[in-house]
């Protein structure tokens, strides 16, 4: 889930050209219109970045739209991860064969939208009485505009909270996080204390801790900090706040010794570690409740994240968008329209756990549906979640941010040093770009 969470990458040097044309143009020259006697169907291509089961569960979307929908044909176009599938999407659009509708992660409409790669929604929105655009959260619509404008929705949630494993802390007489009426950064440490035993290859962790920008932000947050101004024209990673938090993250492995360095490149390592009773506590999202699921014996359930100065978590999404230059823009609303729909996202939520983004499915079918976990950590968070600071620049700029907190998380760098050193090169980026 690393790429899924941080990918915010620069997609620029675009090239601004128009959807390959779709439909069979009959005999005198005039495309064939959607569903009329005799005309070929209108295609459409969806484009996704999923495993293979939710690109099963996309495709039974997709017959279904198709038999409501005789006069229109989709293609889906699935790569997995979504930096691999970023790639293959600019390659997509500088060759002037942009999909019809794509998926993307919350973040990347921002470089898209902003050099017109996207389609503005407002008009679409406008002419569709029956698109209920209140019932999306509004704080998600807020991450899908760029000046103002809708050139996204928010097809699902990401949230996160704490995932944690009931037979260790049953076995330790330990109570459950947040189970008291504090659940502190303090509670969190002396929680991990109590956890934290053996030796060598038999150790058990307190919690696992990804020491990067994605999984970092809610330390920050919770100190009334931030990696960039509100503005998001400065890094202010360095500042006292900032430092502090990170001092306190970074200790619980180097000073405290109460969890484990994370591998690079191990995609599940946190998850798999809390799994096979290695590890406590681990911070995700909703993403990894399948995983969990996989093991029907596990005793797991989810509790908010600790707190300081205030409650605080990532407040994420996942995007649907349209092509700019799509030649089929009401056909492709039609299936843009399906995929957010509430039947579409009580299919999701009941067969993968997707978090749905509309307040009628979350806090009713999601809510209410039968659950192993508590769901309502995650619509909760929903209302002290905070954004992650995207800026365009972000490509360059992540790289800087990661280098000093490898450095930091190893005890290469002191945490004032490290940040002090991501804020000087993320500075002189943002810098150049003024």
């Amino acid at each position: 889930m690393r790429s899924f969470l941080v990918a915010v990458a620069l997609l620029g040097g675009m090239l601004m050209a128009g959807c390959i044309q779709r439909v069979q143009t009959p005999a005198g020259g005039q495309p064939a219109t959607a569903g009329g006697a005799g005309s070929a169907p209108v295609e459409l291509v969806l484009f996704t970045w999923t495993e293979v089961t939710e690109l099963e569960a996309n495709q039974a979307l997709v017959k279904e739209f198709e038999q409501q929908h005789p006069g229109i044909k989709v293609q889906i176009q699935n790569m997995p991860g979504s930096r691999e599938a970023m790639q293959k999407l600019q390659t997509m659009i500088a060759a002037g064969t942009p999909p019809d509708v794509m998926s993307l992660h919350g973040a990347y409409y921002l470089p898209l939208a902003s050099k017109g790669t996207l389609a503005d929604l407002g008009p679409l929105l406008d002419k569709d009485e029956d698109f209920d655009l209140q019932d999306i959260y509004p704080r998600l619509l807020d991450i899908c505009k760029w000046e103002g404008k809708l050139y996204s929705l928010p097809r699902y949630t990401s949230v996160l909270a704490l995932v944690y494993n009931k037979a260790m802390f049953d076995a330790a007489g330990v109570p459950y996080p947040g189970a008291g009426k504090s659940w502190t950064w303090d509670d969190y440490r002396e929680t991990c204390r109590r956890l934290t035993k053996g030796e060598g290859q038999q150790k058990q962790w307190g919690a696992y801790i990804d020491f990067w920008d994605t999984r970092l932000y809610p330390w920050l947050w919770q100190n009334n900090t931030n990696i960039m101004s509100d503005d998001r024209q400065r890094c202010v990673v360095d500042s006292p706040e900032a430092i502090e938090a990170l001092t306190f993250v970074r200790d619980l492995r180097l000073q405290d010794a109460y969890c484990p360095p994370a591998t690079a490149g191990e995609k599940n390592e946190g998850v798999s570690m809390l799994m096979s009773g290695k590890v406590a506590m681990f911070m995700t999202g909703p993403w990894d409740v399948q995983t969990l699921l996989k093991q029907p014996a596990l005793q797991w359930d989810i509790a908010p994240l600790p707190t300081r100065k205030r409650a605080a978590t990532l407040l994420g999404t996942e995007n649907y968008a349209i092509s700019a230059t799509c030649k089929h823009p009401q056909e492709a609303w039609e299936l843009f329209k399906f995929l957010m729909s509430p039947h579409a996202q009580e299919y999701m939520a009941a067969k993968l756990e997707k978090m749905p983004s509309r307040k009628s499915v979350a806090e009713g079918a999601y809510l209410k549906g039968s659950s192993k976990h508590n769901r309502k950590v995650f619509v909760d968070a929903i209302g002290y979640g905070q954004t992650p600071p995207n800026i365009a620049q972000w490509s360059e700029v992540s790289q800087y941010l990661k280098d000093q907190f490898d450095l930091i998380w190893v005890g290469k760098k002191s945490v004032e040093r490290g940040l002090k050193d991501a804020a000087n090169n993320v500075n002189r980026v943002m810098d150049k770009g003024q």
